[in-house]
């Protein structure tokens, strides 16, 4: 079987690389090693971002591309891959115009500023209702419609193994099906097959010491980066890595975690004030717990035992309603009925008539715990945190039970990746492109389009763009 593009992964990109192909009269071959299509976009969030967008004219929002590019530069320090970043920018408002003429439908509150990472100074996230998903009900009508013209071909439950080459150009993929080995050729191949947050031997060898706690895609296990590297290709920017704060086991020690269903509001104190103290696997605080900054909250947990702290709260925090008369559990989407229930079944969330008590369900040593928890409250007290610079003091721990929910650092997309040229060509570690072979999406890295720190949207919407953009140039 051979097609003008073959493309590894029929997510995101692979999706977006398709059907533009396809559009323009090409034949089209899609490996995927899952039964259906759209990848990640069944799991994630969905964020985009763009500079001069439809939405923000309509809603009075003075915005560009240059403006855009700026403020990424502002948050991430210039770093990253700068040609990259600055093509994933320029192509990103002639994406979400594509799906606005696809018919898209985006949340009623977007755009909006995200306060989950470093915050944009313009208001350009924008997502759909039903988070990704929103995205993948508009590009599968798209993709139904050139598999049944014939014009794409996708063969299900193959597992990527192998690449081969002829006349030194490569222009092979070899795959494992249930009937053995199965070979696909293509003038031009687009490995868009993810990340490897869900592969800890792989996170391991590339971030050694670093604690996994995953809330990847269960495909993102690297099957495109072992590939590629045993071919000579280059992984880069695996130094940039930077967790997500909130994620909670629902087995404790299984190293999985899940931001839909099990997470906690600890990434900034935008949106909750805390009730509570934090405290490490020693039982002390190590920051200020109303700290707005993300990436400084995120630093802070970077420097604690296996990268987790404990969330220490009492019952009358838990009951009581915020300044606006609603009850903000700490426990994203739960109430304070769901949150007991959870505490009684001890997983993630522990409960404890006394602090004694909490400490023996946390394995947090007694007397620290004792301690820290006495000089917060005397805080309380005075109205002053001299170790930190807490500023909100207004919920003592005294009132039984008490509480405790163990937070993790997680992995919701990865850092390093494959590197690409401009024209998005796989690169070896010479720097030489590597023939017949282009990349796009996760595999690249979010390293590579969004640098040292988290730039909402710089993940899925260059995903979109750069396969767009193969499916036009190839």
């Amino acid at each position: 079987m051979s097609y003008d593009i073959l493309i590894v992964g029929a997510g995101t990109a692979g999706m977006s690389c398709a059907i533009t192909a396809a559009q323009r009269g090409l034949k089209v071959g899609v490996i995927e090693k899952s039964d259906h299509v759209g990848g990640a976009m069944h799991w994630s969030g969905g964020h985009m971002s763009a500079g001069g967008t439809r939405l923000q004219k309509e809603k009075g929002i003075e915005d560009s591309v240059e403006k855009h590019l700026e403020d990424i530069y502002r948050i991430n320090n210039k770093s990253g891959d700068l040609k990259l970043i600055e093509m994933a920018v320029r192509e990103a408002p002639k994406t979400i115009e594509w799906l606005d003429e696809l018919g898209m439908e985006w949340a009623p509150e977007c755009p909006r500023i995200i306060y989950g990472h470093v915050a944009y100074e313009t208001a350009r996230t924008i997502y759909g209702p039903e988070k990704a998903m929103s995205i993948y009900k508009v590009l599968l009508p798209q993709w139904e419609e050139q598999v049944a013209m014939g014009r794409i071909e996708c063969h299900f439950k193959n597992s990527f193994i192998g690449l081969s080459k002829s006349d030194n150009r490569f222009d092979t993929v070899i795959c494992d099906v249930e009937t053995g080995k199965c070979e696909y050729k293509g003038k031009n191949i687009v490995i868009t097959s993810g990340g490897y947050g869900s592969n800890p031997a792989y996170f391991q060898q590339k971030h050694p010491n670093i604690p996994l706690v995953s809330s990847c895609y269960p495909t993102a296990t690297a099957d495109g980066h072992v590939i590629l590297e045993k071919q000579g290709a280059q992984f880069k920017y695996g130094e940039f890595h930077l967790p997500s704060l909130g994620g909670m086991e629902e087995v404790e020690g299984s190293g999985r975690v899940d931001f839909n269903a099990n997470w906690a509001m600890v990434l900034t104190s935008v949106y909750r004030q805390p009730r509570d103290i934090y405290v490490n696997a020693h039982g002390k605080r190590f920051i200020r717990e109303d700290e707005v900054s993300p990436e400084a909250r995120e630093l802070a947990t970077m420097q604690q035992p296996e990268w987790c702290f404990w969330v220490i709260f009492d019952e009358k925090a838990l009951n009581s309603p915020d300044e606006n008369g609603n009850h903000n559990p700490i426990m994203i989407g739960r109430t304070v009925e769901e949150m007991k229930a959870e505490a009684k079944r001890g997983k993630a969330l522990r409960m404890a008539d006394t602090i004694e008590g909490l400490a023996d369900a946390t394995g947090l040593p007694k007397d620290n715990l004792k301690q820290t928890i006495a000089e917060y409250n005397t805080m309380i007290d005075i109205k002053k945190d001299s170790n930190f610079g807490r500023s909100y003091l207004e919920d003592p721990i005294k009132t039984a039970p008490f509480y405790a929910l163990k937070v993790h650092a997680s992995v919701l997309v990865t850092f390093g990746g494959i590197k690409v040229n401009k024209d998005l060509q796989v690169l070896d570690t010479d720097e030489q492109p590597m023939p017949g072979i282009y990349a796009a999406g996760e595999v690249l890295g979010l390293g590579a389009t969004s640098g040292s720190s988290f730039c909402s949207g710089m993940a899925i919407t260059p995903a979109l763009g750069f396969g767009r953009i193969l499916g036009r140039t190839l």
